[in-house]
């Protein structure tokens, strides 16, 4: 809804929580991007979430805003959840969590089992308050834990953190050298010496077994793989930064990362980048009904589209990192030929589908000797990204989503297996291409649950550090059905880090485009493949009524999308602006 500026009003716990800060990069991101996420206010129009931006709009002379309507139990609760993403400071985050632990034990009293009433455990279940306060605040419990030390020990060094004069890590060794020692246990220490001593005399074991043992069995002991401590702390701190983004941060996060490490040269990206129609050349060729004859089919290593040129175009056209998939694949490009040559439409890329998917399994209604025996008569759209403004102005998505049946027989030809149905997934769990289509039934939504993989520079330094020095744990992670989560469980257990701490829950929404009505019975070895029929619809009408009415509404509204998107780079400026606006 919208709202004038004049009516709200800023929370009065806000600014007794958080310090101010700097608001110009805040306003030209809103002269730019406009307004992208609304302020979270209360009946009494009292503001929640979204002070940075309400401020920034009022500098910038704006009258009015985009807000939704919040009404929560605990306005102070909800005012520090939902600033759960927000650029902190440690004192901010400190002061966040002294004043939702009072909050918290005033709605649930003090004593052993108080934590028990808590909303989102299951009953009995009881946890600490540093833990309901981590999960909460989105802070990783140790650090929690670290910061409050820090605090009550040498508040000073708080400030030193605020200024980036010293690290959270470094603050509490500091202060647990100085403070947190133990006083009288030098004597326990010599005796657990001396059991060690026994144990290594009594060893046949040679020194490099020895070496290998300590090695694996205390994480800490990182100098004999030739790193120091450091490099853990720095990896936990890149693995928070990672943990605060949401999906659509986060992919915009990896996409700069994909175009920093771009391979390819700005000859070979603007060779590709030319191939993309225009608005004008769009308008001239869909204006036939027959257009769909024109439009061509080029698989990858065919007619001159080669390997690496739809790679190129896959990191210019789409907007989210791509991943290869294991297993079979298959990749081509649609589009059509003009008298500027060929013209890209989208790409497409056909990979083997997941081993296991719930959703999907649930709707087949297969066993696992049926899924193990079927699986590979499904494939899974890896890759379904119109060009723009095609996309925009026409569909493009939706349209591509249908042309991939044409590439159906090349696979069955290359790897001689009967496809009866395709599967595909959304970006992000909200709306998105196949939603309002006929053709693609909603199954559900993925788990999302899955271990944040690190930016390429520090994933490849681990991954590296990985394979030398334990070769054995390597070969196994790489063997299994998903190598890199794998790998990454073992990495974090090797480094004593806590994998709880940096899962993410970015679910997709699962979807299935049947090729014959009855594929199900066939995937249950009910019917034979002679026995399946095709479905025989005509898609292509149904969505050209529905692109020339987007275009119709487009073109009245004045909103029709003129320029070319294709990705070369983005900057941190941007990148910053970006999340900046969304208010993160």
């Amino acid at each position: 809804m919208k709202i004038k500026l004049s009516k709200l009003n800023v929370h009065p716990e806000n600014d007794r929580i958080y310090d101010q800060s700097d608001l110009a990069d805040l306003e030209k991101s809103l002269l730019r991007h406009g307004q992208m996420e609304p302020l979270a206010v209360t009946d009494a129009n009292r503001i929640i979430s979204g002070h940075r931006r309400y401020s920034a709009m009022r500098n910038i002379g704006w009258e009015e805003c985009e807000a939704r309507l919040v009404n929560p139990e605990n306005e102070v609760v909800s005012l520090i959840e939902h600033n759960r993403y927000r650029q902190k400071t440690v004192s901010d985050i400190l002061n966040e969590a002294r004043i939702l632990e009072k909050q918290l034990r005033e709605n649930v009293g003090r004593g052993r089992y108080a934590a028990a009433k808590r909303t989102g455990y299951k009953k009995g279940e009881r946890i600490t308050m540093v833990v309901e306060l981590s999960k909460r605040l989105g802070v990783g419990t140790t650090k929690l834990k670290q910061l409050f030390s820090i605090s009550n020990y040498q508040p000073d060094l708080i400030k030193s953190i605020d200024a980036g004069e010293i690290s959270v890590t470094r603050a509490y060794e500091i202060i647990r050298l100085k403070h947190l020692g133990k006083k009288s246990d030098k004597s326990n220490q010599e005796e657990q010496d001396e059991n060690l001593r026994k144990v290594l005399r009594h060893s046949d074991l040679e020194l490099p077994k020895i070496q290998e043992i300590i090695k694996e069995t205390f994480p800490y002991c990182l100098e004999l793989t030739n790193i120091g401590s450091e490099k853990r702390t720095e990896l936990i701190e890149h693995l928070d930064y990672l943990n605060q983004l949401d999906s659509e941060e986060l992919m915009l996060v990896r996409k700069k990362d994909e175009l920093d490490f771009l391979k390819y040269s700005e000859a070979e990206m603007e060779v590709c980048e030319k191939m993309l129609p225009s608005a004008r050349e769009l308008d001239e060729f869909w204006k036939h009904s027959s257009a769909i004859d024109q439009v061509e089919m080029r698989v990858v290593g065919e007619r001159g589209f080669s390997k690496a040129a739809w790679n190129i175009c896959r990191v210019g056209m789409h907007s989210a990192e791509f991943n290869k998939s294991p297993g079979r694949s298959l990749g081509a490009v649609a589009g059509f030929t003009n008298a500027l040559g060929f013209r890209i439409l989208g790409l497409i890329s056909l990979n083997s589908d997941f081993c296991k998917l719930k959703a999907r399994d649930e709707h087949i209604g297969w066993n696992t000797v049926q899924r193990e025996r079927n699986r590979e008569c499904v494939v899974n759209l890896n890759v379904c990204c119109p060009s723009q403004p095609f996309g925009y102005n026409y569909l493009g998505g939706k349209f591509i989503s249908l042309f991939v049946r044409h590439l159906i027989p090349v696979w069955e030809d290359k790897y001689k297996t009967k496809i009866v149905a395709i599967v595909s997934s959304s970006l992000h769990d909200g709306l998105g291409q196949y939603d309002g289509m006929y053709y693609w039934k909603k199954l559900g939504s993925s788990s999302g649950r899955m271990l944040i993989k690190p930016l390429r520079q520090e994933w490849q330094f681990w991954r590296t550090w990985y394979r030398q020095n334990y070769r054995q744990l390597y070969e196994k992670s790489i063997s299994q059905t998903s190598p890199v989560q794998s790998s990454l469980a073992t990495i974090f257990k090797i480094l004593g880090i806590n994998a709880r701490q940096y899962f993410h829950n970015h679910q997709r929404k699962i979807y299935l485009m049947p090729l014959y009505s009855n594929y199900k019975e066939f995937l249950t070895d009910l019917i034979t493949p002679a026995e399946l029929k095709s479905t025989g619809e005509d898609w292509y009408a149904w969505w050209r009524e529905k692109s020339l009415i987007r275009r119709e509404k487009l073109e009245s509204n004045g909103n029709l999308q003129q320029e070319r998107l294709f990705y070369s780079s983005i900057t941190d400026l941007e990148l910053g602006s970006w999340l900046d606006v969304r208010g993160v």
